[in-house]
């Protein structure tokens, strides 16, 4: 009985969270060495086995050559639980940078730019400051507006159709 109590007390202390809250300031430049105005959006996110979880808002702007961003966010946990406790104490962290500094005129790319480990602590403040050229970097995504094929759209060829109102 006493084994069984001991493990039951092992178990439910693992179940339990404390609750810490670690804030993250985080700001710098990115650099487009392209001469053309180019526009971003930066999150910041922790690093989990199952899910990603953005810490904040995003920061969205726009520039020529360079740009200063700022963003901000906060979390109380790696993950679960379980895992946190037998894994390790600390949130890993990495800025998703979606932009558009390249050669095409509206591709989009997304760069994730690893900032390391922190140590989870009740009432930290990391304040952290980077220079990130972007000129090409990452995955090249979709284009933020697609083309629409002129074949996809109904000719009208300037007639009036049996709506009330005229097309032309």
């Amino acid at each position: 009985m006493l084994k069984f109590f001991v493990f039951f007390l092992f178990c439910t202390s693992c179940l339990i969270q404390v609750e810490t809250l670690t804030k993250f300031r985080v700001g710098g430049t990115l650099t487009c060495d392209y001469n053309k105005k180019f526009e971003y959006l930066v999150t910041l996110f922790e690093d989990d086995i199952l899910y990603d979880e953005p810490m904040g808002i995003g920061s969205t702007g726009h520039g020529r050559g360079s740009s200063s961003f700022n963003v901000q966010g906060q979390d109380t946990d790696d993950g679960w639980v379980i895992l946190w406790v037998l894994l390790d104490n600390t949130f890993e962290v990495y800025l998703k940078i979606a932009h558009n500094c390249n050669k095409y005129d509206n591709l989009w790319q997304t760069y994730i730019y690893y900032m390391g480990d922190f140590p989870i602590k009740d009432g930290e403040v990391y304040n952290r400051s980077y220079n990130i050229n972007v000129t090409d970097a990452g995955v090249k995504g979709r284009t933020k507006r697609e083309l629409i094929e002129s074949g996809e759209f109904p000719e009208f060829h300037n007639k009036d159709s049996d709506l009330a109102f005229p097309l032309k």
